[in-house]
């Protein structure tokens, strides 16, 4: 995933963060391993491969009580329905400094099972997520575009 890529040049990671990763549905993906950070989670509800360097819970994101510098969110609110996605959100911009989230950008609905909220586009992401980010690309990832957002702790 190039989120972290993206949104890497605006972190100051060697002030030893703390790395949450949220990688529901997709758990096998490397991000948590990614960048220089003292410690590292990774958070699923399903089981998942072991990561190096990466403490990875299973365990249900809403019953947790991690807090974090950063926490990633990717391609994974596009499979919630409001009534779970905004209470998600709200924990993780209540739990951490910087929020870096993910969606796919205006993949036409029925594209891929089990997204809920397809098509996305910048202003269904907003209002979806609740506030602005600091800073937004949308980005090409195997001819499939992705939106990527940077939020800071006001979160406004």
């Amino acid at each position: 995933m190039i989120a972290i890529e993206v949104m890497s040049n605006d972190l100051d990671s060697d002030n030893g963060f703390t790395f949450v990763s949220f990688n529901v549905g997709c758990a096998d993906t490397p991000v948590a391993q990614w960048g220089n950070f003292e410690k590292r989670y990774a958070v699923n509800d399903l089981p998942f491969p072991p990561l190096d360097g990466v403490e990875c819970l299973q365990a249900d994101w809403m019953k947790c009580d991690l807090t974090a510098d950063v926490i990633t969110c990717l391609q994974v609110l596009e499979h919630f329905k409001p009534s779970v996605l905004i209470p998600f959100v709200d924990k993780i911009f209540s739990n951490c400094e910087t929020a870096i989230i993910s969606v796919p950008y205006m993949w036409p609905a029925g594209l891929c099972r089990g997204h809920v909220q397809d098509p996305i586009d910048v202003r269904k992401f907003i209002d979806l997520v609740g506030r602005c980010p600091a800073k937004l690309d949308i980005v090409e990832d195997n001819n499939y575009y992705r939106l990527i957002a940077l939020f800071k702790k006001d979160f406004s």
